[in-house]
């Protein structure tokens, strides 16, 4: 549920030190819509009915999205077969690598199967070699710590 993108690759938000990631581009759900206009998962996800309660949304849409991406660059999964070329994890998605691609994420209403099916729609609907239609935006998070500040203590943290 706390899934991320981190310079458009996943990652879980509650075991990353924000500090660490100084000038780094993190892109939470809220940051794929293009204004008004929802990502195309969100639409899928709102069509499949795999939003039920809601809690594990976010982060299963952020990490569709860098499923989505990783595949079309070309890179396997655990579950591609040995030997496959990279324009093979382009051109389709069947369930199985679905599943195995998205399976740090936990839906505890048991919408799986249609997350699963909302990826796969995106996936047919999007062009092979384009991971997203549009670039999410953005949250640049910028640190500057104050000065004579000691960076190895959090702001009002005691000794």
């Amino acid at each position: 549920t706390c899934t991320v993108l981190v310079d458009g690759r996943r990652a879980n938000s509650c075991l990353l030190l924000a500090v660490a990631y100084d000038g780094a581009s993190v892109t939470t759900v809220e940051g794929l819509a293009d204004g008004e206009r929802p990502h195309p998962l969100q639409e899928a996800f709102l069509a499949r009915d795999a939003l039920r309660c809601g809690y594990c949304t976010p982060g299963q849409l952020c990490s569709a999205v860098g499923a989505l991406a990783e595949a079309a660059a070309g890179h396997p999964s655990h579950v591609t077969p040995p030997g496959a070329r990279p324009e093979a994890a382009r051109r389709g998605l069947g369930p199985e690598e679905i599943r195995e691609r998205m399976s740090g994420n936990l839906c505890r209403c048991a919408a799986y199967a249609d997350i699963v099916a909302a990826i796969a729609d995106t996936a047919a609907a999007r062009p092979p070699d384009r991971p997203a239609d549009r670039p999410p935006r953005r949250l640049l998070i910028r640190s500057r710590p104050r000065a004579g500040a000691d960076p190895a203590r959090p702001q009002g943290a005691t000794p």
